[in-house]
């Protein structure tokens, strides 16, 4: 609870940051061009060339921060190519609004407004990749939309080039001056066509809240009203900082999205943990051991101190476990599972044999993250023979990471067939393979079948390996 009050509060002074900053930038801005005045700057571009100064640092700030947030997945990767194509479409802008006016520049001026259009309309199809991603949108799930998009995105470009020859969108007069042509209205038209694609997915769109739509929606809905502002009035500078609102309402959404999910998944991961601990500690389980210990003291006292040796040594690293945040070296849970075994074999003798081979121990994983696989195959695959078992613990170095082994001859199961519904918990793997997937990005494959034994393999990725910590 504490650490979502925290987070709402960073979310919370993030808005108010962003708004001050933004107030801040604009006002240094107008005073840097009214500068600019006495170096050739037409007084009449002041306004647009301040909104493009501070479009362009606030679009800095955001990329700096999306470089380095992590993990760089391609939710992360569409929202920074949106936000450095808004970052060009300032760009240009700004060059567009310094060299007009100026007869020398006649030609890069009329170069500098067709890269101008054809941004905006990149722009607007960058905003449906983040869509899709967001939403996650599989590209075979809507072929037609897909083309769509990029049919209005390369007619954009091959009209734009076009103009250059024909001037049906405008030209630039020798005195450097921007002239517009007879289809300028119609120029918006492939950039429209990409939002009424966008507006039918987040129609159809389900999964998602109405507030992230909502907040996806402002893309398209403000800058639609600054263009019909602007075609009213026959000034569209309020196009631009529109983008830019709405690209900062994204990104806040996003860190606020991102900051929940992951508190969720840690609350989740204490959770399970906490489980895990009492799994581990049974009153079944302390019953046979201490049984075991107690008919030991009447036929084997030393054998019976070094079980109680044992049995203490197990207590102690799953109450220690219960305070751990952080993953823990393979050695150290390999060194908790020989302890275990070890006392399983007091019990069962001669009907429980183990082979422990891990000469890869150079990796991380979740405190009692393997011990219950290990655990699962001696209490539900070897004790159910009624000859011995063999259980085998392994470990190597693969392509990319490492992986564990454990692998039983017990009596196995069908690894297809649903949870017995005998009113018992049956979710134990479930919460195993889980933590060990959020923890370390481990993944866990089980193969089994009813007289042939479980083999379960997990393999350990090696950059990712347990990078994420639980909440203390």
């Amino acid at each position: 609870m504490r650490k979502t009050v925290q987070i709402d509060k960073k979310i919370e002074v993030l808005y108010i940051v962003s708004a001050v900053c933004a107030a801040i930038l604009i006002t240094m801005s107008f005073l840097f061009c009214y500068i600019w005045k006495a170096n050739g700057l037409r007084p009449e571009y002041i306004r647009d060339v301040s909104i493009d100064i501070t479009g362009m640092i606030i679009c800095g700030v955001l990329i700096f921060s999306l470089v380095h947030d992590k993990p760089w997945d391609s939710q992360n990767r569409s929202l920074f190519r949106l936000v450095i194509t808004l970052c060009f479409l300032f760009h240009f802008d700004l060059a567009s609004s310094y060299i007009e006016g100026h007869p020398e520049m006649a030609n890069w001026i009329l170069v500098t407004d067709t890269l101008l259009y054809f941004t905006e309309t990149l722009l607007i199809y960058c905003f449906w990749v983040y869509i899709r991603e967001e939403l996650n949108i599989d590209k075979k799930a809507s072929p037609i939309i897909n083309k769509i998009c990029m049919g209005a995105l390369f007619a954009e470009l091959t009209l734009d080039l076009l103009n250059l020859k024909f001037g049906f969108f405008f030209t630039v007069s020798k005195t450097g001056e921007y002239i517009a042509g007879k289809c300028e209205p119609f120029e918006e038209v492939t950039s429209f066509v990409i939002y009424i694609a966008i507006w039918i997915v987040l129609l159809r769109e389900k999964k998602h809240s109405i507030r992230d739509r909502l907040i996806l929606l402002t893309f398209q809905v403000f800058p639609v009203l600054a263009h019909i502002e602007g075609v009213i009035t026959g000034d569209y500078f309020l196009v631009f900082p529109t983008y830019l609102f709405a690209v900062m309402l994204i990104y806040i959404n996003v860190f606020a999205t991102r900051s929940s999910r992951l508190l969720e998944q840690e609350a989740e991961l204490n959770k399970q943990r906490a489980m895990l601990m009492i799994s581990q500690i049974q009153p079944h389980f302390l019953y046979n051991v201490l049984t075991t210990i107690s008919n030991l003291c009447v036929t084997d006292p030393e054998e019976a101190e070094e079980t109680t040796v044992l049995f203490s040594q197990y207590l102690r690293t799953n109450l220690d476990s219960l305070r751990k945040s952080e993953p823990v070296d393979f050695r150290a849970e390999l060194g908790h599972i020989r302890t275990y075994v070890e006392l399983e074999k007091k019990r069962f003798k001669e009907k429980l044999n183990v082979e422990i081979n891990c000469p890869d121990t150079g990796f991380q994983v979740p405190a009692l993250g393997l011990q219950p696989i290990v655990e699962n195959s001696v209490k539900h695959g070897i004790r159910g023979k009624d000859t011995p078992g063999h259980l085998t613990i392994t470990s190597r170095k693969v392509t990319g990471g490492h992986e564990v082994v454990i692998e039983d001859d017990g009596v196995g199961f069908d690894v297809n067939a649903p949870l017995p519904d005998d009113g018992r918990s049956h979710v134990g793997m479930i919460n195993v393979k889980s933590r060990l997937q959020q923890m370390c990005d481990a993944t866990v494959e089980i193969e089994s079948s009813p007289g042939n034994g479980c083999k379960t393999t997990i393999f350990f990725p090696e950059k990712l390996n347990c990078t994420r910590k639980l909440i203390p």
